[in-house]
This record gives C-alpha cells, structure tokens and sequence, in this order.
C-alpha cells in the first residue's frame, strides 16, 4: 500500500539526513515541505476521518444557529469548519481544512528553527516527518494550529517578551487546550507568575462573545472543555486494566484512575527540573504518554515535535516506531476495505499500540535517568 510505502522511504530518508550535514537552506526546506504536504494531501485526497466530519458537522451548527455544541474545545474550530462549509461551491470542505491545517504546519518551521538554535538538520527532519503529515494531511486533524501558537509562545518566552508570550500561548489554547497542560514549566521558572492568569483570556473572551450571539450558554461551552478527555481504554495502562478486568471495569476505578494520573502529572511537571525547559516539556509529554489513562492517537503530533528539537536518546527509533504507528492507525482514512475489516484491523492497532507504548515508557526512564545523572 503506498501509504506504507511513503512511511517507511521517510523513515530510512530522516535516517539517512541525521547522521549527515545538511546543505540546504532554510527557504529551500519550507518549499519542500509544502510541495511535500500538498503532493501527500493530492495522492490521497479521498482520505477522511470520523475528526474532520465533526469539525464541519460543529460548523453546521454553528452555521444553523443551533443549540447543539458537541465540539470539545472552544469555539475557534467552529468558525473553520463553517467556512469550510460556505466556499464548498469553490473547495472541497475537506480540502479547505487540510490546506488551512497544513498552512499551520509549515509556518511550524519557522519557530522550530528559532528553537533548534537554527539548525537545519532539525528543521529538515520535521518538514519531513510521517507522523505530522498523517496526521493533518490524511487524517486531517488541527493539532498543527495550537502547536504553532505554542511554540511562537515560547520562541517569546525565550525572547523574555513575556506578556507577548502569554497572550500568544492563550490564543493557542483557545484553538485547543492542549497547551494548558504544558506550561507548568513556564510558570515554575518566571520570576512573576500573576500575569500567566491571562492564558485564560481569548478562550474566555472569545467563548463569552460567541455565547451572545449564539443560542449556546457559555457555561455549557466551558463544560464540554472541561470534560474533555481521550478515549480511555485504547492506550497503555487503562487498556491493561480493561483486559484485567475482562472488560468491565467498576466507572469508579476508571474515574479513580484519571483523577490520581491528573495529580501525578502536575505533580511531577512541577517537581521535575532541568535547565533546559524544552526537555523539561518533552519529560511531561513523555510522562502523560506513558501513563495517561486516556489516549488519541493524534497526540503523536505534540510529541513528535519536542522528540525531534530535543532529540533524546533512542530519537530515531521513536520516529521509526512512531511513524509505523502512525501508519496502521490511520490506514483506514484513506483504504476504505480496512473499515471493512475493522474488528481485524482493530486488533492488529492494539498490539502496534501496545509496543509503541512499551517503548515510550522505556524512553521516559531512560531519559530521566540520564539526566538525573546529569545533575
């Protein structure tokens, strides 16, 4: 299938660029990488996801004026999939959001290399990378948009232009509120932390003027956000209680278990230190992976990005692992006879999944230790 075939030549290619010099420039690289992207997005373009329909199902509503609000982030993805539906006379609805979704993931270039301290091998790497381009390209998710943001954010952090980094890390968790969970670092290291009360501000802002001239209440919208979680059960630990439980486990013990991994993950985002604050985030991207009870495979994208400016031991392997995961677990976007098939399918993604997990656990300590050691 050439959607394997695709993974694996970029796999054994980023194999091949990390242990050689790279001699083109930044510019040549960003025009690469949108020929790459709009080239995936074209050979596969009959590729959809259960993601990409709700996105322009939550722009109906919106366009509707109705009542329903069934998105589980703030409104900022409404108003995209409500444009992609008032110009599909012009572009397929589909199309529109993974050009909008890939225009966000080039521009990623552009802080990625501010924060690799310009290197090029790097910025290549990720103009490159599999797993981005399944997952906004085939799959069509958003996650490019909010990691931009982020990543502006901290570029400005870095640039101690701190209140511009705040209100750029806000906009990025009103797209999505993924950042939220990452910037424990930046506050623990900043000498004044009041001002990061306003990375709440756009989503609140935003939520409180669509809430007029909606029928949804904003408490309802800010409900959805907050109840917000992955899919329990299809990941790491969860999935092995399941087993263990013969799939019944008590909701109690489901609840009991997000709750304990939610204090155990702001507990160590805090407690873990290093003075290099992108590896302090990879090490909590790697701690939520490894033990979240909760999981969307989409998640890949947040971690791919820090693996590739940090590269910590066992790096390439990730990608490698990563990129097949990937892979197989997005397969049936784009290869409708998988849906056929799917409780075969399925379980051929659980024992992928299961490996890739075993190893990102095996990355988390192994990488803790070194820089344990370090200290």
């Amino acid at each position: 299938m050439l959607l394997f075939v695709y993974s694996l030549t970029s796999v054994v290619l980023i194999w091949i660029i990390s242990e050689n010099k790279i001699r083109l420039s930044f510019k040549t690289i960003v025009i690469f990488a949108i020929g790459l992207r709009i080239f995936i997005t074209l050979l596969f373009s009959t590729s959809q996801s259960d993601d990409i329909n709700t996105f322009l199902r939550d722009g109906q509503f919106l366009l509707d004026k109705s009542t329903k609000y069934e998105a589980s982030y703030f409104p900022f993805i409404s108003y995209l999939g409500a444009a992609g539906i008032l110009l599909k006379h012009y572009i397929h609805p589909y199309l529109f959001l993974k050009i909008v979704f890939t225009i966000f993931d080039v521009l990623i270039l552009f802080p990625l290399y501010y924060l690799s301290k310009r290197n090029l091998q790097s910025v290549l790497i990720y103009a490159l990378n599999p797993i981005s381009i399944i997952v906004i390209n085939i799959h069509g998710q958003m996650d490019s948009i909010p990691m931009f943001f982020f990543l502006t954010g901290l570029v400005m952090y870095f640039k101690n232009k701190i209140f511009a980094s705040i209100l750029t890390l806000s906009w990025a968790i009103l797209t999505k509120p993924w950042p939220l969970l990452f910037v424990i670092p930046l506050i623990k290291k900043s000498k004044k932390k009041v001002p990061f009360v306003l990375l709440l501000f756009f989503p609140l802002l935003f939520t409180f003027i669509h809430s007029m001239f909606f029928p949804t209440p904003f408490i309802k919208i800010i409900e959805k956000v907050e109840n917000y979680r992955g899919i329990f059960g299809a990941w790491g630990i969860s999935k092995i209680a399941l087993y263990l439980s013969s799939y019944d486990l008590n909701p109690i013990v489901e609840l009991l278990m997000r709750r304990i991994f939610l204090v155990a993950y702001v507990i160590f985002s805090y407690f873990y230190t290093n003075k290099n604050i992108l590896k302090t985030i990879l090490m909590s991207m790697f701690f939520l992976f490894a033990f979240s009870p909760t999981f969307g495979i989409q998640w890949f994208v947040w971690l791919v990005v820090f693996v590739i400016l940090v590269k910590p031991k066992f790096w390439r392997i990730f990608m490698t692992i990563g990129s097949i995961y990937l892979t197989f677990g997005f397969a049936w976007d784009t290869y409708q006879y998988l849906r056929d098939i799917m409780p075969l399918w399925n379980s051929v993604i659980t024992r992928v999944g299961f490996v890739t997990w075993i190893f990102i656990v095996f990355m988390f300590f192994s990488n803790l230790k070194q820089t344990s050691q370090n200290h």
